[in-house]
């Protein structure tokens, strides 16, 4: 099978992966763009017909109406993909995101990239607790957060029976923000951020961006390498993290944007380097600046760390920032 068709048909079996419910040819096409491939309607029913008989995908029907779901077999597939396919793919959907998502920065309206976090309901509160003092400690992203119950929709993530949904700012919104305002981020890694007395020490692990097919900071929380909850409580500790680069001719126009993202609660920006100069001993390309942008995931590593079973998909798509409330307020909102 040729390198062309072969992405093509993994893309339509991804995005069937990361949809609750039944699509048809067209929705398909739609969502398959986000991801840089413009296909039309008539060739991916051409893959769905094949992908179909190979026991890849069904058709169903969902009421009224029609469409086509991933199998077993299928997503096992999209598991067992070579490699080369998908690195990279994590660096895409972070350009994608920051294009699509419409925040305006002058009256806090609009959409954000949002990460999403499943844990079973009746760990809510206690959940709640262990992020609290990560936002107050100022290691997310901003200090917001959205919460679903079973059979509701974060964005496009509807949540399983028995879960609670819990959607945290990705720090990619960042570069949603600065694009809008004329200002190119290039997105480098994700690291493990070693911090002492609350400030950046060094990085002790980091997966590029565009070398990866996961999201960096969910590799390093389930492979229990942070201590968010350490580091939020005495400063010191390991956190999740990013390295990004931006213009240093706009590198004013930086400061001011987030310093306005921290007075509406949305700024995560750790760290300002030096013009051209490297960021804790990592190289800067000439002509730009780096930051250390805090990791959106940091309040569910506490959670993590906590004992309590997370299921996250960073990434997961874009919600409008009024959905989004307080940690300490959905606190107080909890039953005694």
């Amino acid at each position: 099978m040729g390198t062309k068709k072969q992405d093509q048909r993994l893309a339509i079996l991804r995005v069937l992966h990361d949809t609750d419910g039944l699509l048809g040819s067209g929705a398909i096409a739609d969502a398959i763009r986000v991801w840089g491939f413009d296909i039309s309607p008539r060739t991916i029913r051409l893959h769905l017909h094949e992908m179909e008989q190979e026991g890849l995908v069904i058709h169903a029907k969902q009421g009224r109406n029609g469409g086509r779901t991933i199998t077993r077999r299928g997503i096992e597939e999209l598991r067992n993909s070579r490699i080369t396919e998908r690195v990279g793919f994590t660096a895409a959907r972070v350009d994608s995101l920051s294009w699509r998502m419409k925040f305006d920065l002058e009256s806090s309206s609009g959409t954000i990239v949002l990460n999403v976090t499943t844990i079973d309901a009746a760990s809510l509160p206690k959940a709640l607790e262990e992020m609290a003092p990560v936002f107050r400690a100022h290691l997310g992203m901003g200090q917001y957060l959205a919460v679903a119950g079973p059979g509701e929709s974060l964005g496009d993530f509807k949540v399983p029976a028995g879960k609670v949904g819990i959607g945290t700012v990705c720090s990619v919104t960042l570069n949603g923000v600065l694009l809008r305002k004329g200002i190119p981020t290039v997105s480098r890694f994700g690291g493990v951020l070693e911090v002492a007395n609350g400030r950046p020490v060094r990085f002790t692990d980091v997966i590029y961006y565009d070398g990866t097919t996961l999201d960096p900071l969910e590799v390093f929380i389930k492979g229990g390498l942070t201590s968010v909850r350490e580091a939020a409580r005495t400063g010191r500790g390991r956190i999740g993290a990013s390295f990004r680069e931006v213009p240093t001719e706009a590198i004013h126009d930086v400061e001011e944007i987030t310093q306005k993202l921290d007075r509406i609660g949305l700024n995560g920006v750790f760290l300002v380097g030096r013009p051209n100069q490297p960021l804790l001993d990592f190289p800067v390309h000439h002509g730009r600046t780096a930051i250390i942008v805090t990791g959106g995931l940091n309040p569910v590593a506490a959670i993590e760390e906590s004992g309590i079973e997370t299921t996250s998909v960073a990434l997961s798509s874009l919600l409008e920032f009024d959905r989004l409330v307080c940690c300490e307020n959905l606190m107080h909102a909890q039953p005694t």
